[in-house]
């Protein structure tokens, strides 16, 4: 049996059914106060008065609650207006996003964000803050009350400071279908802008760099057809200068490949076990012909294999030769190198054994490993007894192209590319680097790096 539908109610009939009620209860009242005021229970004027405030209150409730003769009809919603997406529905379509997003209610607080949103802000997933103190971005904030207020998408880049300076471009929208709320998404710019400064430095420390060899070039080849076409005995002199010059423009080219090589992987981790004892000693062995020549002697006290770690061999291989190249070029005729390197239980016990064996020395960490707790470490360290550094130097080692002979204005030449290749090559496999310095009595260079877990103690 099927139900019938409801039947409509008339307004006019309910206010007189409504009307008639009210003054039923009325003249009830009125009648009471009369009676009262017969038999002297009640004076006449408070009688009069009480039945008109009576009359005046119930007048009153029958205009107020009156329903109106006529209803406004309620129109569909248009189609062209989509219902507000439920919360879950919010989060998929932000976890959809491959960047950065976060969904920022009427309130100013942050009603969903995806995983990326959640680690650069560091947002939990039950936190419902207000966008103006997690975000803590001045520039942006005001960019999302723009939008909330005007509805117009805009966007801006700024940096956000911290381990290292990230810069980011914030695409601000309203959100789609929900008038009051706003789409933020991030584009990270970091790589970019980082890519373009190593351009930029790049063309400029090599076009500084190769000035002066290829001005020394051109002024003796201009000596050699003009004033000294026919002084052949100043020839071989000059074609000796010459010969240098170029030598010092083919290592400078070398190496600026090889660190642009090495910085172009460095955000690949190495993949391979590689013997860094085994690297170590046949590094010493390739230049212990050089020393010679200058009657220097090469010590070594370490393993000559099982010191396992996973690495690149011909970085490790890099690392070793520019660190005791270095430790020839600056040490004194008939001096004595020291070459050591093992393996401890931790990266942090493996780094005081890098670079902190010296307690009177002045010491500064060039980069830092990753922390690790439970990997092992390996170490080397190479100690010459030349010069020292001063400690005015130290911040500025591993810099490009920096040399600090050139400030002590001495005759030891180089690229200035060797100890950043090594810190390059260090970063790329979650290593540290560190020098030690007593000046006039020597400086020592150390590496640690995660090893093998596998290899044995």
């Amino acid at each position: 049996m099927s139900e019938s539908p409801p039947r409509e109610t008339d307004p006019r009939r309910t206010s007189a059914e409504r009307a008639r009620d009210i003054s039923a209860t009325a003249l009830v009242a009125i009648a009471i106060f009369v009676i009262l005021a017969l038999s002297g229970a009640l004076g006449w004027v408070e009688a009069i008065t009480a039945i008109i405030v009576l009359i005046a209150a119930t007048m009153a409730y029958y205009v107020g609650s009156t329903a109106p003769s006529y209803q406004q009809p309620v129109e569909p919603p248009s189609a062209d207006i989509e219902p507000a997406p439920a919360d879950g529905e919010t989060r998929a379509l932000l976890t959809a996003l491959p960047f950065p997003s976060l969904h920022i209610g009427p309130e100013g607080r942050i009603e969903a964000a995806n995983d990326p949103a959640a680690a650069v802000f560091r947002i939990r997933s039950d936190q419902h803050s207000l966008a103006a103190g997690i975000i803590r971005q001045p520039l942006l904030i005001d960019a999302i009350e723009r939008t909330q207020e005007t509805g117009v998408p805009g966007q801006l880049e700024y940096a956000m400071t911290g381990n290292s300076e990230q810069v980011w471009r914030a695409h601000v929208a309203p959100f789609p279908s929900v008038s009051t709320g706003v789409l933020v998404v991030l584009e990270d710019l970091t790589e970019g802008r980082r890519a373009e400064k190593a351009r930029a430095d790049f063309l400029a420390n090599a076009s500084h760099e190769l000035r002066t060899p290829l001005t020394s070039l051109a002024g003796f080849i201009e000596t050699m057809r003009g004033p000294a076409r026919h002084d052949k005995e100043n020839w071989d002199r000059f074609l000796d200068i010459m010969f240098e010059q170029t030598e010092r423009m083919r290592r400078l080219i070398a190496d600026l490949l090889s660190l642009s090589r090495i910085e172009f992987a460095e955000h690949q981790p190495p993949d391979r076990l590689e013997d860094i004892a085994l690297i170590t000693h046949g590094v010493i062995q390739a230049l212990r012909p050089v020393a010679a020549e200058r009657d220097i002697e090469i010590a070594y006290d370490g393993p000559e294999e099982g010191l396992e770690a996973v690495a690149v061999s011909d970085e490790i291989v890099q690392v070793a030769q520019n660190l005791l190249s270095n430790a020839v070029k600056y040490s004194d005729d008939g001096g004595r190198i020291r070459v050591a390197c093992g393996r401890e239980r931790s990266l942090e016990a493996a780094r005081a054994e890098a670079g902190r064996r010296w307690p009177e020395a002045d010491r500064m960490t060039i980069i830092s490993a990753q922390r690790d707790e439970t990997a092992p470490g390996i170490w080397l360290r190479v100690v010459d007894d030349g010069p020292g550094i001063e400690r005015e130097h130290l911040p500025r080692l591993g810099q490009r192209f920096y040399r600090v002979d050139e400030s002590r204005g001495g005759d030891i030449t180089g690229t200035g590319l060797g100890l950043a290749i090594v810190k390059h090559v260090m970063a790329r496999h979650r290593g540290g680097l560190i020098v030690e310095s007593r000046p006039g009595q020597g400086s020592a260079f150390g590496i640690w790096m995660p090893g093998h877990s596998a290899s044995p103690a």
